[in-house]
């Protein structure tokens, strides 16, 4: 089983360039950010819970659980929410640019495409928000709050994947319960 959904953060890149090609730096990391947050608390929860649960559910999904992490690269705390460092210096230098979709033949077994058409209405969701919206939402987030020092913006804290995940599932499981 994969470590992670996405084993290059290029291939999710150029997939969101697909959807969207005037897509700009901060919408770029705001979604990276709210895809891996709610990837982690949905997906990547698959199989993660106690021995009894797995048997119940190893009969409705494929033999392998889905990956605990939709990529493994880290985001730091900015002063515009999180960010993946090597991506914002990648993206400055056009490094994204030209890439092409391999999403259709990389991830083509049936649980790749629920994760993707899953990712694709997240995208679509998020596209109803301005940049600025979505860094003041991210601001709301306690994992970013904690590692974001407002009188050290430059501080760069990384942000605990973890607490992220955790965070999110608690956030659907609130939703859930209206």
């Amino acid at each position: 089983m994969r470590e992670y959904f996405f084993e290059d953060i290029k291939d999710l890149i150029a997939h969101l360039k697909y959807i969207d090609p005037d897509m700009g730096p901060i919408r770029l990391q705001k979604t990276l950010y709210f895809l891996f947050a709610f990837y982690g608390a949905t997906y990547g929860s698959i199989g993660n819970e106690n021995n009894e649960e797995k048997e119940e559910l190893s009969s409705e999904v494929d033999s392998d659980f889905y990956p605990k992490q939709l990529f493994k690269d880290n985001f730091e705390a900015w002063q515009y929410g999180p960010v993946i460092r090597d991506v914002y210096f990648g993206n400055k230098k056009d490094k994204y640019e030209g890439l092409s979709d391999q999403t259709d033949e990389k991830y083509s077994k049936r649980n790749d495409q629920d994760v993707i058409f899953f990712l694709d209405d997240l995208v679509n969701d998020l596209k109803e928000m301005s940049d600025f919206a979505l860094v003041d939402r991210t601001h709301q987030d306690k994992s970013w709050q904690d590692k974001f020092d407002v009188d050290n913006p430059y501080a760069s804290e990384i942000i605990d994947k973890q607490e992220l995940v955790q965070e999110y599932k608690e956030k659907i499981e609130a939703a859930s319960k209206i």
